[in-house]
């Protein structure tokens, strides 16, 4: 790797361009998630067709998906609707505190553990790691699962891979500080030199994008490889790393950590050998052909970090002169790889370099967009406030995916993360429940809860209050500041002012834009009073009016210590 290459994405843009690219690269990472996804391990175009009314897709659409094993329930998924790989980025980000420091403990012990009640799609080693993180004196580097199914050491998969773009974005100091966070990050679930390695190599595909305004070629990807070769020296300089989990891992794996990668380079050599004839000869196989020929078309390496990293890589050189739409959904339409993932790493890759955003549906995209901006914002020397978790210390993982929701004053809680607000219909299978809710900050999650819940937790499970004055880049009730309203108000420059919204209700609208309606009306009384109303007589919930209430207070309080 050459110095110039060393230094931060960032330093190669404006901000407000930094900015754009990020928001773009954010936006089309999601894009090819929610399009992948919905053909995710189906067998053939009769399954496609089955849960989108269509044999080939094209874009995000309504669809119909199994959730909960064979005997799950069917559920019905609005467009644009993103698994794992999205959840996982952005709790990835929510991780990367204000100065750009990757908090790993905040991520394996309350992100990981909580993620397991609202995940969708997620990978048998990634839902391995989370529930053996869940138990007491189980760390970030001691996480050495071992089921029947999977273990730490041979954890190869791309669940690593795919959520590290943030270490990317953020990035303010040298490519090896960002490589050492992307390391921490994937050994928190990944223990296999194909899972971490995979995700340093595509780390540093996103890094030289961004910084050479074009994707990197196989002799560059050459070179990633070649920069693996250093990892044990970082890993020395760690000192976590070294006293705690190097020692347990070279142990486990009966190897030294220089000769795993070792072997590891020699693999990826090789498959970069053997696609390179195949993609300077572009034609409309290309991609399929590069598929088989590394073996992501088969059970054993379809979901490969390394592999898929590849692969991902070779789609987006194929379509880099085109438009990412037609690679995602070349990406989706190949039915015995990995649609989601490859789509949702190409489309990180593609979107950095694209001036314009997904006119597809995307789930929450007014928060993606929002902490794509945060990290941005990082990445340019800007500090930014963290999200305020509970202490670590204090800490009290759920036992299992079920107990993820608890109660919190009342009210339905998501531990960790904040007050759950309902969003849609329930879906009921034995003494379990899962529902659509919204979290404060502004991201929806398909949770699952049980039928009756006993579990309680006090305030010291659940997210505290900004401990500084800087301005936020998401909106969280529980942060003192005035994002909220940034958030609100950027919405309602394209919604229209309070009053004529108003007007135009006949039912309650859901927290979001109910809130959105009273800040535009300057906490109009009326206004105030003619939601909580409707709330009650439209929604007859007393958690959904205690919900909205506490929450237009905090954005009312916050805007008066703004003045």
């Amino acid at each position: 790797m050459n110095a110039e290459a060393t230094k931060n994405p960032a330093a190669f843009h404006r901000q407000s361009d930094y900015e754009v690219l990020v928001v773009n690269s954010c936006l089309w990472a999601a894009a090819g998630d929610a399009l992948g996804w919905m053909t995710e391990l189906a067998r053939d175009s009769h399954g496609v067709r089955h849960r989108t009314g269509l044999e080939r897709v094209q874009k995000p659409v309504n669809w119909r998906r199994l959730i909960g094993g064979k005997n799950g329930v069917k559920v019905d998924f609005s467009a644009g609707t993103y698994s794992d790989d999205t959840q996982l980025r952005l709790a990835v980000s929510r991780s990367i505190r204000g100065n750009g420091a990757f908090d790993v403990e905040a991520f394996a012990k309350i992100e990981m553990t909580v993620w397991q009640g609202y995940s969708l799609g997620a990978g048998i080693g990634s839902k391995a790691a989370a529930t053996h993180l869940s138990k007491r004196g189980v760390n970030w580097f001691s996480n050495f699962f071992d089921t029947s199914r999977q273990k730490y050491i041979t954890a190869g998969g791309n669940g690593a891979a795919m959520r590290v773009q943030p270490h990317v974005w953020s990035a303010r100091s040298t490519q090896q500080e960002m490589v050492r966070q992307v390391l921490r990050d994937s050994i928190v679930t990944h223990g296999h030199p194909h899972g971490f390695c995979g995700a340093v190599f595509h780390a540093l595909c996103l890094w030289d994008t961004f910084a050479d305004r074009k994707i990197p070629g196989l002799g560059r990807a050459k070179d990633y490889i070649d920069f693996l070769g250093e990892l044990p020296a970082l890993i020395q300089g760690d000192s976590e790393l070294a006293q705690f989990w190097l020692p347990s891992w070279e142990r486990a794996a009966d190897s030294t950590i220089s000769s795993a990668i070792k072997v590891f380079q020699e693999d990826a050599f090789r498959d970069i050998q053997i696609v390179q004839k195949t993609i300077n000869y572009k034609n409309k196989n290309t991609y399929k052909e590069v598929l088989g020929q590394i073996g992501c078309l088969t059970d054993e390496f379809r979901g490969s970090g390394f592999k898929t990293a590849l692969a991902a890589l070779c789609l987006s050189m194929i379509y880099s002169e085109g438009d990412i739409e037609y690679a995602l959904a070349a990406s989706a339409n190949e039915l015995e790889s990995d649609t989601d993932t490859i789509a949702t790493m190409a489309g990180a890759l593609l979107g950095a370099l694209s001036e314009r955003s997904p006119i597809w549906s995307i789930q929450d995209r007014a928060y993606l967009e929002c902490e794509a901006r945060r990290l941005a914002c990082i990445g340019s020397g800007i500090d930014q406030p963290s999200f305020s978790y509970p202490d670590v210390s204090g800490w009290e993982p759920p036992s299992n995916q079920s107990d993820s929701v608890a109660r919190f004053n009342g009210a339905l809680a998501l531990t960790g993360l904040g007050v759950l607000t309902p969003r849609g219909d329930e879906y009921q299978q034995g003494t379990s429940i899962w529902q659509w809710f919204e979290l404060p900050f502004g991201q929806t999650v398909f949770a699952k809860r049980r039928s009756e819940i006993s579990r309680a937790v006090v305030a010291n499970q659940m997210p505290g209050k900004l401990k500084n004055s800087q301005k936020p880049g998401l909106a969280n009730v529980y942060q003192d500041s005035f994002a909220f309203d940034e958030f609100s108000d950027r919405k309602n420059n394209h919604r229209g002012s309070g009053a004529s919204r108003l007007e135009n209700l006949s039912s309650f609208p859901g927290i979001d834009e109910a809130t959105d309606i009273v800040i535009a009306s300057g906490f109009d009384d009326a206004t105030i009073g003619h939601l909580i109303k409707l709330c009650i007589d439209k929604e007859k919930s007393i958690e959904l009016v205690v919900a909205f209430s506490a929450i237009v207070a905090k954005a009312r309080l916050a805007r008066m210590k703004r003045k």
